[in-house]
């Protein structure tokens, strides 16, 4: 792992801490980290627009077994500490919310494809395919996506119409 020197002890980051906050069974908690000293950047020329760097260490109580996760992040802006918290709360909401999607509509954790590339190829087909079906408003804007999906198995002509019309209107 990398030193990106966010050391608790330095007066020039910020810190951040949540509550322990139950969800999806388990407990976690979040440490914020946030520091506009980019001297640890030695390609300065590849990275030009960063202006902070922050981390977030993520320790989750499952079963009274603890463990540690650490995300860092290069951002090309100044925040605040409370923004940046904001911020990556709000992206891993929508990741979080898009792999629940794939994985209920599309199956997507029960593939079994593990020979060379498959996984990420097939996965960027789903992440296609589920965007297609989100644009697709020719079956009107109450459907489901799971309902559309099933429309599309079930009769070839919503696939015609999916790659013919929808499609060419983008």
């Amino acid at each position: 792992m990398v030193d990106l020197g966010l050391k608790e002890d330095s007066l020039d980051i910020a810190i951040g801490e949540t509550n322990w906050e139950k969800d999806h069974g388990r407990l976690e908690k979040r440490k914020y980290y946030l520091s506009y000293d980019i001297k640890c950047i030695h390609d300065k020329d590849k990275w030009k627009s960063v202006k902070a760097i922050g981390r977030i260490d993520v320790i989750k109580d499952e079963n009274n077994i603890k463990t540690t996760t650490t995300h860092y992040y290069i951002l090309s802006k100044k925040f605040d500490l409370d923004t940046f918290i904001k911020i990556t709360r709000e992206h891993w909401n929508i990741e979080c919310s898009l792999h629940w999607r794939l994985d209920v509509i599309l199956d997507e954790d029960h593939s079994r494809n593990h020979v060379g590339n498959s996984i990420e190829n097939l996965a960027t087909i789903r992440k296609i395919v589920f965007n297609l079906v989100k644009l697709d408003k020719s079956m009107g804007d109450k459907l489901t996506m799971k309902q559309k999906m099933t429309r599309y198995i079930s009769d070839f002509k919503n696939i015609e119409n999916l790659i013919f019309n929808v499609i060419p209107c983008i």
